[in-house]
């Protein structure tokens, strides 16, 4: 390095000796750079990681998701699922195909079988399976299964 050089970076050396020696000047921009450097490195606390992570966007819309859709159809389907379990004799439904009827039986072997009477006669009785209950009526309030449009 010639002294030109050394003159650039803001050190002055002494003639006839390589040993350069720091100006003023130089020790004030080598603290200022030891100071930005440690105001950039400084660590993060916890909530400032989480928001400054690319992932944050995605887990948000996730939970959202989550909550919005998978949790209420959840609970949609374990309630259907002990509507059809609790079905007994006697109990007023409608199947899925729009058919009104009466439970006359349960299949206690199949589990998923009922047989239904449609008239009021008694006389025109049809198997369906459990899982073409739409709704159950009980005291004049139809328990339903499926969601209404509005």
């Amino acid at each position: 390095m010639n002294g030109k050089e050394a003159d650039t970076f803001g050190l002055s050396s002494r003639k006839g000796s390589r040993l350069l020696t720091p100006t003023a000047e130089a020790i004030a921009l080598q603290d200022l750079l030891l100071l930005a450097q440690e105001e950039t490195t400084r660590e993060l606390t916890l909530m400032e990681s989480i928001v400054a992570s690319p992932l944050t966007p995605f887990v948000g819309v996730f939970l959202i998701f989550y909550f919005m859709f998978i949790v209420p159809d959840r609970k949609k389907k374990r309630e259907e699922a002990e509507m059809k379990s609790n079905l007994k004799k006697n109990d007023r439904i409608i199947t899925i195909g729009g058919i009104h009827g009466t439970v006359v039986s349960v299949s206690p072997e199949s589990g998923n079988v009922l047989v239904i009477k449609i008239d009021e006669s008694g006389n025109t009785r049809v198997k369906i399976n459990k899982s073409a209950v739409a709704t159950v009526i009980k005291d004049n309030v139809a328990t339903s299964t499926t969601t209404e449009s509005k």
